[in-house]
C-alpha cells in the first residue's frame, strides 16, 4: 500500500500492514534499540553495517515462518512418493513369488508326466499278447482253437426275415384279420 510519509515526504510501500501486529511491534522496539546502540558512538558504516544484518535477520526469520507449509507439502510428497515406490517393489516381488510357483509346477507337471509315462508301460508289458498267452495256458489250462472245433456259417442264401406268429389269438385280433384278408 502506498502513504504518504510524514517525515520524508516521499512516495513508499509500508509492507509492515502485511506483518503480525507482535511481531511490527516487536521490530518497532528491536530497531529502536538498535538505533539506540549505534546513535551512542558508531560511524554511519557500522550503523549501516548493523542495519543490513537486522534486515536480514528479519528477512530469514520471515522466511522461516513461511516455509512450514512448505516443508508440509515435501513431507506429503515425499510419502506419497515412498507409497508409490513401496507398491511397485511389492507388486515385483509378488511377480517373483508367482513366477516360481509357475516354474515349481512345471517341474512337477514334467515329473509326473515321466512317472505316468514308466506305469504306462509297465501296464503295456504286463498286458501284451504273449503275456495274456502264457497267462491262460499256464494258469488257465487253456488252449489255442482247432479246426475241430471251428464251426463255419453260409451266408450265401441271402438275408431272410422270418415273422414269428403267436397261434393264441385274442378275439379282437382274429376280427381285424378277417377285414384285413377282405380288402388283400
Amino acid at each position: 500500500m502506498a502513504y504518504y510519509s510524514s517525515h520524508n515526504h516521499n512516495l513508499a510501500y509500508d509492507l509492515t500492514l502485511f506483518e503480525d501486529y507482535d511481531d511490527v511491534i516487536s521490530a518497532k522496539r528491536k530497531k529502536a534499540r538498535e538505533d539506540a546502540v549505534l546513535e551512542e558512538g558508531s560511524s554511519q558504516e557500522e550503523m549501516r553495517e548493523k542495519s543490513r544484518s537486522v534486515n536480514r535477520k528479519r528477512v530469514k526469520a520471515t522466511r522461516r515462518r513461511h516455509n512450514y507449509g512448505r516443508i508440509a507439502i515435501a513431507v506429503v510428497l515425499s510419502i506419497a512418493v515412498m507409497a508409490v515406490i513401496i507398491s511397485i517393489i511389492h507388486g515385483q516381488v509378488q511377480l517373483t513369488e508367482l513366477n516360481q510357483e509357475i516354474v515349481d509346477a512345471r517341474a512337477e507337471l514334467a515329473e509326473k508326466q515321466s512317472v505316468y509315462t514308466q506305469f504306462k508301460m509297465k501296464v503295456d508289458s504286463s498286458v501284451s499278447t504273449s503275456v495274456v498267452e502264457e497267462y491262460a495256458k499256464d494258469q488257465l489250462s487253456m488252449n489255442k482253437a482247432n479246426n475241430s472245433q471251428k464251426e463255419f456259417i453260409s451266408l450265401s442264401d441271402g438275408d431272410k426275415a422270418e415273422v414269428t406268429m403267436s397261434e393264441d389269438k385274442n378275439i379282437f385280433e382274429r376280427i381285424g384279420d378277417a377285414i384285413a384278408s377282405l380288402w388283400s
